[in-house]
């Protein structure tokens, strides 16, 4: 079941009053909102024109204040959208996308994905963290929505796509590890390992048009792993057709998180790449300066590998993270990115997007591109 999309004008309101109008000015170079802090990224492309998305919150607070970013997680996100008409080398800012819908119980939003439909609709795949108590604050779902032009949210599934709470046992037995029930979500994370992670979904048709999502979750405390599920639809409702078991990586005891994954499918090679986000946060609370943030690729001859990782460990030195591939182009040998900066750049590049910049697959090498005299 499909619900339509509209929150009552008290509660458009408040939640509007949070998130800045768009921004009339053009961004190149990278996006530096001067509103907003921004991370996490997704995108694809329609008609030449390619549209990005990224989590959002306000630099600044309700009352006014200033939003520190270590503070973010104390407020609500929103789900913010860029166009971009020259391959990005400028960015136009369209507003907000999505936000968090108080029908669905929604503490906030997270990352997620949107992809377009052969009906013309866009399918919109995203974390909604369940609104429980103040000391759970992290119990995330993989839900969806569809939107009819990419611009705006339409309409809601019913039904949470994935539930760790309604779903556990199932989870459980495919292999993934979700904490006792009456924790899950818990602020201080998960038997001494970091918070819960059921997150960031990917939507992936394979080369058979088989429709996947691939998300952020874990096989135990402190081990992150890939999660895979078939997806059905009929019309415009969708539920998952088989939970896979976990995937995992050659390199897993090196991290503790793995997040935002991207899978690409190279035609003419029939091989599949991976891309993560990974970090090796050991616990909540633990110092920003004590955690190494980095992004990995692998590649594969299967959709479920075994995944055979493709060398060096690449944009933690240029404190980088949640990359999107804008564009392929394997013929080539690279792909067209972005990324934002993390919280430990410098402060005015901190949670906004650097420049565009090719990966070269063959030598992992990262170019950056810039727009002349700007």
């Amino acid at each position: 079941m499909i619900l339509n999309f509209h929150l009552s004008k008290k509660e458009s309101s408040a939640i509007m009053n949070e998130i800045p109008d768009v921004y009339n000015k053009k961004f190149t170079n990278g996006i530096r909102h001067p509103h907003l802090y921004l991370w996490d990224s997704w995108s694809y492309i329609e008609h030449k024109i390619i549209h990005l998305y990224c989590l959002a919150i306000s630099r600044t607070k309700p009352d006014g204040t200033i939003l520190h970013p270590n503070e973010r997680n104390d407020f609500k996100f929103h789900i913010r959208h860029f166009t971009s008409v020259d391959d990005g080398l400028s960015w136009k800012d369209e507003g907000c996308f999505f936000m968090p819908n108080k029908k669905l119980n929604h503490r906030t939003i997270w990352s997620g994905c949107v992809k377009p439909l052969s009906n013309g609709n866009k399918l919109v795949a995203y974390t909604g963290l369940e609104n429980i108590d103040s000391t759970r604050n992290f119990l995330q779902n993989i839900e969806i929505a569809v939107s009819n032009d990419g611009y705006v949210v339409h309409s809601l599934n019913k039904n949470v796509l994935s539930s760790p709470l309604r779903d556990w046992n199932e989870i459980i037995k495919k292999g993934y590890y979700l904490d006792s029930k009456e924790n899950l979500g818990s602020n201080e994370g998960e038997k001494g390992g970091p918070i819960m992670a059921w997150r960031d979904p990917f939507i992936f048709y394979d080369n058979n048009s088989e429709l996947n999502l691939f998300w952020s979750a874990k096989s135990s405390p402190k081990k992150g792993a890939l999660a895979r599920a078939t997806i059905k639809n009929d019309g415009d409702y969708f539920k998952i057709l088989e939970l896979h078991p976990p995937v995992h990586v050659p390199d897993i005891n090196d991290f503790t998180q793995l997040e935002v994954p991207k899978v690409l499918f190279d035609k003419e090679r029939e091989l599949y790449y991976l891309i993560i986000s990974t970090c090796n946060r050991l616990y909540e609370n633990q110092p920003d300066s004590e955690i190494r943030k980095e992004v990995r690729l692998y590649k594969s001859d299967y959709i479920n590998g075994p995944w055979k990782s493709m060398g060096e460990k690449i944009l933690g030195d240029k404190n980088l993270f949640g990359l999107t591939v804008l564009k392929t182009d394997f013929d080539n040998n690279r792909l067209l990115c972005i990324a934002p900066y993390t919280e430990v750049a410098e402060e005015q590049l901190r949670l906004t997007f650097a420049p565009t910049f090719y990966i070269y697959l063959d030598t992992l090498e990262v170019e950056f591109l810039r727009e002349e005299n700007n």
